[in-house]
């Protein structure tokens, strides 16, 4: 790494945070991690982790050996109730050859430890039982519970989906919400189920992969894989089924460790094969959690701070995305925040650089990550699954606007397959990078077009002044200032340039308007009508054609309806953008549309 290097507090040492830990001390940044457990009796399940989180994982020297980690050859789909065959077996003994790295399997304990021994060995600070209880987005403060404040250039904030700093990032509340389905979890130790006769044929002389029996029909799917050097099964039993012991229909379950019963999970399997209840019967405990989802955020970062994970985009299971997407988000970081001007500096504000650097990942991540949340929404095969399919795409479409798998393509399909197992985090990162070259404020602001038109009261379009930084040593009361000048700033050129889009759109709507006008005056002229007597004998012989040609000569047209100026509305919207810079809000930038050409055909309404 050459370059400035930062202080990056991290929020939460689960696998996202622990991630971005390791990628951001490779590029020679100070990490420190706040993480409120002890990790003193460490649990969870198991967790897949496909080729596009597995060659990160490579390329961060993580060793897949000591945690353990269990290749995926094939996935296995039979009918719950017979055992039979409801899907062809699918193959991945050739995942390496056609992606360039293993599928793997991990115990999520042994991952985990794995992965925060990588981090510390790196040099990253990893502080337990520090519980974050605010984070202050803009002046990168951390707020620890008993009064404790960490001042950091940048946070970093991947404390899980439940986490409550987003709504302080996006400026909304984007509430978690169920997904309908309740997930039962066990851990079986495999020379139990290979020690009895009923439940080793499930397993026998199969290579390690998915095995997953189901029934459509009552909405029950269980996954089932082995992790740990193929010492242990885990077991995920999904189920439309909202209540569990101790629990009621409302009650949301958060806690990943709730307990459950046996008999909960025995009525979760009930019309599955006799030797599969069995099996998972024999588990020691079982938890359950309610699956959760969210709508995709509009933003990863503010100020100072920037969200990653499952803080930003949880996602259900569909694809086991969820742990690789937080692993590509802490990779991607590691580019963007690499190679900083050695000049930076960001003790009160973050710099122009800085930011832009951090608005550049949100550009970079935010559209493919809201599409692989959509993407997890499961679809069941059907009559009107296609349709489905469409209005997901369409759904999609409002975040991004990539490559997608083929319409209809299912779990492990191979245009699945290719949509997120062949994409390369850091190949892709590179290329947006080199195509997108950092730009100093100054020049930011200078290139933005701001031009003047007749329909623009009262504005002045030149580019702000950005005020450039004294020689000497600045006090902590300067650089508040600057700070201050500069949010002003851009606030100003998001401010023009939205008022410019509304003078084109307004300039466009007095054109139509005048069309409109124009059509009606000529469409209301009275018409030239003919004698009464000139018509009877030019044109018709019928004696009534008379009398009603003088009932219409009678007629009057109506008055045009008086028209409101839109010089009256373009003021009062001027007048939006010339007082305080506080109110401005930003507006999205989109190419303003064409106004409508004089001879076009009149539309049925005039859009303003």
């Amino acid at each position: 790494m050459t370059g400035a290097s930062l202080k990056i507090g991290i929020v939460g040492a689960g696998v996202a945070g622990l991630s971005a830990a390791i990628a951001l001390r490779k590029v020679g940044h100070d990490v420190e991690v706040f993480e409120r457990s002890q990790f003193k009796n460490e649990a969870g399940a198991a967790v897949s982790i496909p080729p596009n989180g597995g060659r990160i994982l490579e390329h961060w020297n993580f060793d897949s050996v000591k945690a353990g980690g269990i290749d995926n050859v094939q996935v296995r789909r039979p009918k719950g109730d017979t055992l039979e065959p409801m899907a062809p077996t699918l193959s991945f003994a050739d995942v390496k050859e056609k992606f360039g790295t293993r599928w793997l399997f991990y115990h999520r304990v042994d991952m985990h430890r794995t992965l925060r021994e990588l981090a510390e060995a790196q040099g990253a600070n990893i502080r337990l039982g520090c519980k974050v209880v605010d984070v202050d987005i803009d002046a990168g403060i951390i707020h620890i519970e008993g009064g404790a404040t960490h001042q950091k250039d940048l946070v970093v904030v991947a404390d899980g989906q439940h986490d409550q700093i987003n709504a302080k990032v996006t400026g909304v509340e984007v509430p978690m919400q169920r997904s309908g389905q309740t997930a039962y979890r066990c851990l079986i130790p495999m020379e139990d189920i290979m020690a009895d006769e009923e439940t080793k044929h499930l397993f026998e002389n199969q290579p390690p992969g998915f095995w997953a029996p189901a029934l459509p029909a009552r909405g029950v799917m269980v996954v089932t894989y082995p992790c740990r050097d193929n010492k242990i099964l885990n077991v995920l039993a999904v189920s439309r089924s909202l209540a569990t012991h101790g629990t009621n229909e409302d009650e949301i379950i958060k806690d990943w460790n709730f307990p459950a019963t046996h008999e909960d999970l025995e009525k979760v399997l009930d019309g599955f094969h006799p030797h599969v209840k069995k099996a998972f019967l024999k588990a020691p405990e079982v938890k359950v959690y309610t699956q959760m989802k969210r709508q995709p955020l509009n933003k990863m970062t503010k100020g100072k701070t920037v969200l990653i994970g499952d803080a930003c985009h949880p996602m259900l299971l569909t694809h086991a995305q969820g742990v690789s997407s937080s692993i590509e988000d802490a990779a991607a970081l590691e580019l963007f925040l690499d190679n900083l001007p050695s000049s930076l500096s960001v003790e009160s504000a973050p710099s122009d650089v800085l930011l832009q650097r951090l608005q550049q990942f949100e550009k970079f991540r935010l559209g493919r990550v809201s599409a692989t949340q959509i993407l997890t929404e499961p679809i069941i095969p059907g009559p009107n699954a296609m349709d489905n399919f469409k209005k997901q795409e369409e759904s999609i479409r409002q975040y991004y606007d990539g490559p997608l798998p083929p319409l209809g393509s299912m779990p492990h399909s191979p245009g699945i397959c290719e949509f997120f197992f062949g994409y390369d985090v850091r190949k892709e990162a590179t290329k947006f990078l080199e195509e997108n070259p950092l730009t100093t404020l100054s020049s930011t602001l200078s290139a933005v077009p701001v031009p003047v038109t007749s329909a623009t009261p009262n504005v002045s379009h030149k580019a702000p002044r950005v005020v450039e930084q004294p020689p000497s040593e600045p006090s902590a009361q300067d650089l508040e200032a600057q700070r201050v000048v500069q949010e002003a700033q851009n606030a100003l050129v998001a401010a023009q340039a939205a008022l410019v889009q509304v003078n084109q759109t307004l300039a466009a709507a007095q054109k139509a308007l005048e069309l409109a006008t124009k059509n009606l005056r000529v469409s209301q002229q009275p018409t030239q009508l003919v004698p009464p007597k000139t018509a009877v004998s030019t044109v018709s012989s019928n004696a009534t054609e008379p009398q009603q040609a003088s009932q219409s000569s009678t007629l009057r047209p109506a008055k045009p309806k008086k028209m409101k100026s839109f010089d009256t509305l373009r003021n009062k919207m001027s007048g939006v953008f010339s007082g305080s810079l506080v109110s401005v809000k930003e507006v999205p930038q989109t190419p303003p549309k064409t106004p409508p050409s004089e001879n076009a055909p009149l539309t049925t309404g005039v859009k303003a």
